[in-house]
């Protein structure tokens, strides 16, 4: 069973501390309650906090020593501060030094919840980015599946099975899942792997081009034939042949493919000598082909030559846990690509992708972080370098998110975005210039810097 986190509380105040502690607890966490400064200073190594919550203002050792240690010792231990509301300045003072957040007395229970879980969930997202980071440090070919754990590891178990099988392979799945990649997986750890490997889009070609694509043709076959030409599945011979979405081809053209298969030969369009081939085969559809089969497009004895044996491939949106690892493969590959320094990308970045449904599976993301990589002005991919349709997908979330809560939680929550959404606007429509900021919106300097110190925009 996986260790609760640990939350040091730091206060001198023992109704206080003994409040927060019965917070933490009910949350699942585990409390560990320090009355002194001195005394938690003294314990934080062997403790090894994953989150310290500390008053600012008490005798000898006070709030920026235990923020001071805390940052030398566990750089990614996220620590939230507790302040007087008289000592707003305080609390931005040691949030510059490195504190994640503060709580000003009096707050509530909701409040502190909120800050605890955000502070443990941001820690969590460090922790998973440096394991993934971890992961990538070999070079990566784009024959790699990528995949940290869930659906896609029963598949890499059943493909490491079949090293030594000659059995058709079929790979269900939606597109942009990377049928292709599986079964280039499967011919990599065949015994055919040192043979060619000849991939076929069924879906791209008209029949008649389709035909001469897979079974070749001879000189003077049909108009524009001017020289014999090999098929690809002449070409896929002591190798693997791969005939991406099966589904699609046309009922004729699979009776010829069921009569090569069955035969290991065929003839060349407009020939008659027969051709024999030897290789194997792995198909790939996003179609039910079984219902495909009962509206009589297609074959049931194709079905079952091609479907031995079966991989079903799971849409990005059952197998979230992989979509870090897949960030950053993607990020370093075209930030490598652009000559761009890009160090990863933020937690409310990350958190907008896990939250997303993608339709279009890896391929949509994929085809998101290039389009992050070329817009990003930073080091960090940030939510602005996201496509419109992922923000709007996470403000609807968000939204949604915020009826669930309690009622003057929801307000809160909803004044703060709308104070520092309001603040960051104006000042960019002025250049900065506070002044003119303030008579635009009609209020008074002072209003504007406290929400910028109360907020942490300066």
């Amino acid at each position: 069973m996986e260790e609760p986190r640990v939350v040091m509380l730091v206060d001198d105040e023992l109704d206080m501390l003994e409040t927060c502690s019965r917070v933490v607890k009910k949350m699942g966490y585990k409390p560990v309650n320090f009355n002194e400064g001195a005394k938690a200073v003294a314990e934080m190594e062997k403790i090894q906090p994953d989150l310290i919550i500390t008053d600012l203002k008490m005798p000898e050792v006070d709030g920026f020593q235990v923020l001071k240690v805390a940052k030398e010792l566990f750089p990614d231990t996220c620590v939230i501060v507790i302040t007087g509301y008289a000592s707003i300045d305080t609390a931005v003072r040691a949030m510059k030094g490195g504190a994640r957040d503060y709580l000003a007395k009096p707050f509530s229970v909701d409040e502190l919840q909120i800050v605890i879980e955000k502070a443990l969930r941001e820690k969590a997202l460090r922790e998973e980015n440096r394991l993934l980071r971890m992961q990538i440090q070999e070079p990566l070919h784009t024959e790699n599946i990528i995949g940290a754990n869930g659906g896609l590891q029963e598949i890499f178990r059943t493909i490491g099975k079949l090293g030594g099988s000659e059995a058709a392979v079929l790979i269900k799945g939606e597109s942009g899942t990377g049928k292709e990649l599986i079964a280039r997986s499967v011919h990599k750890n065949s015994n055919r792997s040192l043979g060619p490997f000849i991939p076929v889009d069924c879906a791209s070609l008209p029949d008649n081009l389709l035909e001469s694509e897979l079974f070749g043709h001879e000189k003077g076959a049909f108009t524009g034939a001017h020289m014999t030409k090999k098929g690809l599945m002449e070409l896929a011979d002591k190798g693997t042949l791969f005939l991406d979405e099966i589904g699609e081809m046309s009922p004729i053209l699979q009776a010829k493919l069921l009569r090569a298969l069955e035969e290991r030969s065929f003839r060349r369009v407009g020939g008659n000598q027969l051709i024999k081939v030897d290789f194997r085969l792995v198909s790939a559809t996003n179609r039910d082909l079984e219902e495909a089969i009962q509206h009589k497009e297609f074959r049931d004895d194709l079905y079952y030559r091609i479907n031995v044996i079966n991989l079903k491939l799971p849409p990005l949106r059952e197998r979230q846990q992989d979509i870090p690892l897949l960030v950053y493969f993607f990020s370093r590959k075209f930030a490598e690509t652009a000559q761009k320094k890009i160090s990863g990308v933020s937690a409310e970045t990350m958190e907008i992708l896990q939250s997303y449904n993608w339709p279009g599976n890896v391929r949509e993301l994929k085809n998101v972080i290039e389009r992050a990589i070329s817009l990003c002005e930073g080091e960090t991919i940030l939510p602005e370098d996201l496509p419109p349709n992922l923000l709007k997908n996470n403000e609807d979330r968000s939204n949604q998110m915020l009826f669930d809560l309690p009622f003057h939680v929801a307000k809160q929550n909803w004044v703060k975005d709308f104070e520092i959404k309001y603040i960051e606007n104006l000042l960019e429509k002025h250049d900065g210039n506070v002044t003119q900021a303030a008579i635009t919106a009609e209020i008074d300097r002072k209003t504007i810097h406290r929400l910028l110190n109360k907020y942490n925009l300066i």
